[in-house]
C-alpha cells in the first residue's frame, strides 16, 4: 500500500487568507444553501453590488476554503470547518454560565442537587455537599446558548458520551490526530490521553473505555440501569467499579442489580476479556 501524499501550506498564509469580511461572508453563505451554488446567486447572498470586487476576493478563496466546479462553488473541507468554528463561538464567543442546580445526586456522596457551571470554554459539574467530586471539559460556547437550563443536563452528558467515543477510539478532540495515552494511578487509575501533533492533552477514568463498550451497556441495561438515560458520571460512578492494576492493563469490574461484569483495559484504550457474572 503507498503512503498518502500530503502538502502543506504555510499556515500565516491559509489563514491571512480570512482577514477580510467579504471571505467569511462568502463562506457563510456558501454554508447556508445547497451546494453547488452558481456565481450571481452567490453573490446576491453576500449582497455585494461590486462583480469585480467579489470575483476578486472569491478567487482568493478558492483552492483552499471554496472549491470551484463546473455547477458553482462549494465549500472544502477546510471551508467547512472554518465555519463550524464561527458558528460554535471558537474564535468569537464569550459565554458564561453561573452555577446552576442539576437534579442529579452526587457520584460520590449520592446528595442532589450538584451543579453545573461555565467559564472560560469549560463546563464543570461539581458536589457543593461534599465538595469532593467534579469533572471539567471543554464546551463550544455557542452551543451552550442553543439550550434553555432546563435542557443543559443532557445537553452536556451528550456531549460528554462524544468525547469518550472520540478519545477511545483515538481521535484527538482538537485536531482529530492519532493520540497516545497511558495509565496515571491517583486515588483510582486515569487514562491520559496525548495528542504530539496539537499537544492536546484529557484525562479520563480508567474504567471509560470498559463502561462504554457495547457488551457492559448491555449487561447495565440487562440489570436495571438504563445507559441511555442515564448520566455518563453516574455510570463512572466510582462506587460501582472495582480496580486492579497489572503491569500492562487495569482490571475492571462494574457490579449493578447483583451482578457483575469483569474486563480488562489497555494503556491504549483498548478492552479485552468480558466476562459477565449473570451469563455462564
Amino acid at each position: 500500500m503507498s503512503d498518502p501524499a500530503i502538502e502543506h501550506e504555510p499556515p500565516e498564509e491559509v489563514f491571512g487568507l480570512l482577514g477580510n469580511r467579504l471571505r467569511v461572508d462568502i463562506l457563510r453563505a456558501l454554508a447556508d444553501g445547497d451546494p453547488p451554488v452558481v456565481f450571481s446567486t452567490l453573490r446576491d447572498k453576500v449582497e455585494e453590488r461590486d462583480s469585480g470586487r467579489f470575483n476578486y476576493h472569491l478567487r482568493k478563496l478558492v483552492g483552499t476554503f471554496v472549491r470551484e466546479t463546473d455547477a458553482g462553488y462549494e465549500l472544502t473541507l477546510a471551508g467547512r470547518r472554518v465555519v463550524g468554528a464561527l458558528v460554535a463561538g471558537t474564535y468569537t464567543a464569550d459565554a458564561t454560565l453561573a452555577a446552576t442546580d442539576i437534579n442529579d445526586p452526587c457520584p460520590e456522596c449520592e446528595t442532589a442537587p450538584i451543579t453545573a457551571s461555565y467559564a472560560d470554554d469549560v463546563a464543570r459539574l461539581a458536589c457543593p455537599h461534599c465538595e469532593e467530586w467534579q469533572i471539567a471539559f471543554t464546551f463550544p460556547p455557542g452551543t451552550l446558548a442553543q439550550y434553555a437550563t432546563d435542557e443543559l443536563p443532557s445537553a452536556l452528558d451528550r456531549w460528554l458520551r462524544t468525547l469518550f467515543e472520540q478519545l477511545t477510539a483515538g481521535f484527538c478532540d482538537n485536531c482529530a490526530g492519532r493520540l497516545d495515552s497511558e495509565f496515571v494511578v491517583e486515588d483510582t487509575p486515569q487514562l491520559v490521553w496525548r495528542c504530539d501533533r496539537c499537544g492536546s492533552q484529557s484525562r479520563t477514568a480508567a474504567a471509560t473505555p470498559f463502561v462504554f463498550h457495547p457488551a457492559v451497556q448491555g449487561f447495565l441495561y440487562d440489570n436495571g440501569v438504563d445507559p441511555t438515560t442515564t448520566s455518563s458520571w453516574r455510570l463512572l460512578a466510582a462506587g460501582d467499579i472495582d480496580y486492579d492494576i497489572r503491569d500492562e492493563c487495569v482490571s475492571v469490574t462494574y457490579r449493578a442489580g447483583g451482578a457483575s461484569i469483569h474486563g480488562y483495559v489497555r494503556a491504549d484504550g483498548s478492552v479485552r476479556g468480558i466476562e459477565r457474572s449473570d451469563r455462564k
